[in-house]
């Protein structure tokens, strides 16, 4: 046994024991007060790097849910005034179908009719003026994407999110195929021999029309007759008569309207009596719009999906108006549109689509065009007899203009229940399920996180009591160490 004073290597390895378990202790205590069992990067160096990113991705999806309520707060307010502004267009519809009841109405009624559409048309303009959310305006067209198109019978219709804003000098619309409708022309005029037994029937739109002559008609009650009889049963079908040769033209353009005819004797309507002949087809408008490819439906073309700059774009060509005739019956020029190819013009688009940060990540954005619906936008789609060019220009005050305001108002409707129902599908789809989504996600990640940082408390506190007991013991242990050199002081004395 080697007794020394100067080195008390016992006492040194208790320092040493005693100092490590105190270091436990505190790292014992840290982690039952803090409840992590990570509080700093020498604790679990990987550990950490990986609670850290699943922290940061925590708060990115909660924001993203934040950020998704908030839109759909907005898409519900604006949506909620197209339904106001959907039930005034009702409305519209309902005084332009009284104003058409030519034989009980008077000048009176039809003024008064006027004064109400006029009357809605404004509350529709205040509506696109006044719909806010916070400080952004909602259906004006801010938030939105808007144009105008510059050239003879060329009408911006619409753009969608992905359609690009365009150069100052705007996109080029360049026709290669003008619009046509179907049409059938009667080979033979009618006469007053011809009417004995004449049948005439058309077909179209699922409708049937059928007319049979009277032995007191002439040709001309018999075609008034006919084309009454089409008016009344909603056939979409317009009926001249030119030197007792009728013709029948479809309202509306393109190769998917069409309609078939027949008559009882040959050539009237169909080449061959009794049998049903199909009118020749009409054309869709073909061409491109900044040198890009476009589909074409009736008068409209649209950008084709994955185009560069068009995508979405919706324009409609009708063809510049000439005049045919200096004066016609009511004293007024007569005018008629004359299509041709070549370029038909320039549009210019504005895209102001809103962009709504939806999820955690760069790139997780949706964009949302909310409408423009104040009155002189909306129906411009629509080819008409009294010229209006849009929903702001109609009236009801003739018969004609009533009838030609139903065509109208029911464009808009359409037009804007099929932006509801896209902002409908949005908030549903895109927005609420999103929401739903990203509160899993949220919920599984913190999980993760928990797992990862958490401390479990009944570990930590059996190492706790364990380091409490060790500190204990090497106190006393230490307290024994440092006696040892005092036995030396036996040997001397």
């Amino acid at each position: 046994m080697t007794l020394r004073i100067n080195t008390n290597i016992a006492a040194l390895n208790s320092v040493r024991n005693l100092e490590d378990t105190d270091r436990k202790l505190a790292e014992s205590l840290q982690r039952l007060s803090s409840g992590f069992k990570i509080n700093k990067g020498a604790d679990n160096p990987a550990g950490l790097v990986i609670s850290e990113q699943l922290r940061g991705q925590i708060v990115g999806i909660n924001q993203a849910i934040a950020n998704s309520e908030m839109a759909a707060s907005m898409v519900q307010t604006g949506e909620a005034a197209l339904s106001e502004v959907n039930n005034l267009l009702i409305r519209m519809r309902q005084l332009a179908l009284q104003a058409n009841n030519e034989g009980a109405n008077d000048s009176t009624t039809l003024a008064a009719n006027q004064l109400e559409i006029d009357d809605a048309l404004r509350t529709i303009n205040q509506v696109a003026q006044n719909t806010q959310f916070g400080n952004r305006k909602l259906l004006d067209g801010s938030g939105g994407v808007t144009g105008e198109a510059l050239g003879g019978g060329l009408t911006f219709i619409s753009g969608g999110v992905n359609t690009r804003t365009s150069p100052l000098e705007g996109y080029v619309v360049e026709i290669e195929q003008i619009p046509t409708r179907s049409f059938l022309e009667g080979s033979s005029a009618m006469d007053q021999d011809d009417l004995a037994d004449l049948q005439l029937t058309l077909f179209e739109g699922g409708r049937t029309v059928q007319v049979t002559a009277r032995e007191t008609d002439t040709p001309a009650s018999f075609f008034g007759r006919l084309r009454r009889a089409s008016e009344e049963a909603g056939l979409q079908l317009d009926l001249s008569m030119d030197d007792e040769a009728i013709t029948v033209v479809h309202r509306k353009f393109g190769s998917a309207n069409t309609f078939q005819a027949s008559s009882s004797q040959d050539g009237i309507l169909s080449d061959e009596a009794g049998k049903l002949q199909a009118a020749v087809p009409g054309q869709d408008v073909a061409g491109t719009i900044h040198g890009e490819v476009a589909s074409g439906s009736g008068q409209l073309l649209r950008g084709l999906p994955g185009n560069e700059n068009t995508q979405d774009l919706v324009v409609r060509y009708a063809g510049p108006r000439v005049i045919v005739d200096d004066e016609g019956p009511d004293g007024l020029p007569v005018f008629r549109r004359e299509p041709d190819t070549g370029i038909a013009g320039v549009v210019n688009v504005s895209n102001n689509a809103l962009q709504f940060q939806t999820g955690p990540n760069h790139g997780q954005q949706i964009l949302v065009a909310l409408p423009q619906i104040n009155a002189g936008f909306l129906a411009r789609d629509v080819e008409n007899e009294s010229n209006f060019h849009n929903l702001s220009e109609i009236r009801v005050d003739t018969q004609q203009g009533s009838r030609d305001s139903i065509r109208l108002v029911d464009s808009a409707i359409d037009n804007l229940t099929l932006v509801r129902g896209r902002l409908g599908a949005l908030q549903k789809n895109g927005l609420e399920s999103n929401i739903a989504t990203l509160r899993v996600t949220a919920e599984n990640l913190m999980a993760a996180e928990s797992v990862v940082r958490d401390a479990d408390l009944a570990k930590e506190l059996a190492e706790f009591t364990k380091n409490k007991l060790l500190l204990e013991t090497g106190a006393a242990a230490l307290a024994q160490a440092i006696q040892l050199p005092s036995k030396v002081i036996s040997l001397i004395t």
